[in-house]
């Protein structure tokens, strides 16, 4: 069945461009046809009046597991709430009962949904169990996950500080079925395992062709801890041993580790909100655009902020405009890509979705723009990033098909 949907603003292309007075000619799942003017014929007319139609947003990094404990330990530092095995998060995971976690999960979910986030990817702790909960709360759910497990080997402090020991066949075997049930395989750092132990993770996913994925240089201490006892920068050795595809945060990525990040063509995703509300910097995301380097956004732990890509994108619009931690301003059409094209870049979807393209998917937001908060905008694609917020959207599609809808123009 083809589906045609008009509006008088639509957000094209991979430099999310704006058409005025636009059409989508939806073909099953994919968009057959973008333009302008008079319509072609479909099986359904959807018309949308004040309107803009932009890509589907892509959370490129969550820990939705955290959804049942929100705001608990807010104030306290990085390593007290994050660090396995025994940070509070941690601690949180194993003493909640299996069903408020799914149930938390669930709403996050909707959460996502109803701002506009059509694809997300996120961290599972708790190994196998942990991604069948996750999976259990898509049934259903028109939105497009990516999974990245982990093992819950741990090793002890005497072991980290000499960099020695490997992960135990055991654990071992059940990382391989982790890995088989998942989209990739994410070490919660470099820091928490030895050399060998990166180099076993890497080797098993890439015989499963899986994604490698780990958090690096989040910390102020993370450099210097790995280097007191590898020699190395985290990031240098997520790369090396890890062969990581993808590094999450980079806050305090230093010079030498953005080189390596851009010469290995390593994806990132950043999490501004998040490190501003541990306390920490923002990372040095206009100088890895300008690099070259691709860089999706992401909203992080649950417990700390929404998973709201709307509100993610607010902050980052804004917070990057303070001189004293900008190299220079982010314009909103960059931050718009981040969260969209970018992200789709980060995951290896970008010939899917992540921009409104013929021969893509039609994952697609619809922003009222009639509504107070956006009324009278004279920049739609500025109004996106700066101001739109969940009460803004209107319909959300994924594959075509209806994933979310509060209200529609006949």
């Amino acid at each position: 069945m083809k589906t045609l949907i008009e509006a008088p603003f639509l957000v094209t292309g991979d430099q999310m461009d704006l058409i005025k007075n636009g059409y989508i000619l939806i073909d099953d799942q994919r968009i057959a046809e973008i333009g302008s003017g008079e319509a072609p014929d479909a099986d359904r007319r959807i018309q949308f009046e004040e309107s803009m139609i932009m890509p589907g947003l892509i959370n490129a990094h969550t820990h939705i597991g955290d959804s049942a404990f929100k705001d608990v330990g807010f104030g306290k530092n990085l390593i007290e709430l994050f660090q396995p095995p025994n940070g509070l998060k941690h601690q949180l995971l194993k003493t909640t009962e299996r069903q408020t976690i799914l149930e938390a999960i669930e709403n996050s979910l909707l959460d996502m949904l109803s701002s506009g986030t059509t694809t997300f990817a996120d961290f599972r702790e708790g190994a196998i169990d942990g991604a069948r909960i996750l999976l259990e709360a898509l049934r259903n759910k028109k939105i497009r996950a990516f999974i990245f497990g982990r093992s819950e080997y741990t090793f002890s402090k005497e072991q980290l500080e000499e960099n020695r020991g490997e992960i135990e066949q055991e654990s071992l075997d059940a990382l391989e079925g982790l890995i088989a049930a998942t989209d990739g395989v994410a070490p919660s750092s470099p820091n928490d395992a030895t050399d060998q132990a990166l180099r076993q993770v890497a080797k098993m996913a890439k015989v499963q062709a899986k994604l490698r994925a780990t958090h690096a240089a989040e910390n102020p201490d993370s450099e210097r801890i790995s280097k007191e006892r590898t020699g190395l920068s985290e990031v240098e050795r997520a790369i090396e041993h890890l062969e990581a595809d993808i590094l999450v945060h980079l806050t305090y990525a230093s010079p030498k580790d953005l080189d390596l990040v851009e010469e290995h063509n390593i994806r990132v995703v950043c999490c501004p909100r998040t490190n501003a509300t541990l306390g920490l910097r923002l990372p040095p995301i206009q100088e890895m655009i300008d690099r070259g380097i691709v860089v999706g956004l992401g909203t992080d732990n649950v417990m700390l902020n929404s998973p709201n890509m709307l509100e993610e994108m607010k902050f980052t619009t804004k917070a990057y405009r303070i001189e004293k931690i900008a190299s220079r301003y982010l314009k909103p059409r960059e931050v718009l890509m981040t969260a969209t094209i970018s992200g789709a870049r980060v995951l290896g979807i970008d010939h899917e979705t992540g921009s409104i393209e013929e021969g893509k998917h039609a994952d697609l937001v619809v922003l009222d723009l009639a509504s107070r908060n956006l009324k009278h905008t004279k920049d739609p694609l500025t109004a996106v990033t700066h101001r739109a917020q969940s009460d803004n959207v209107c319909l959300v599609m994924l594959k075509g098909e209806i994933a979310y809808q509060s209200h529609m123009a006949s």
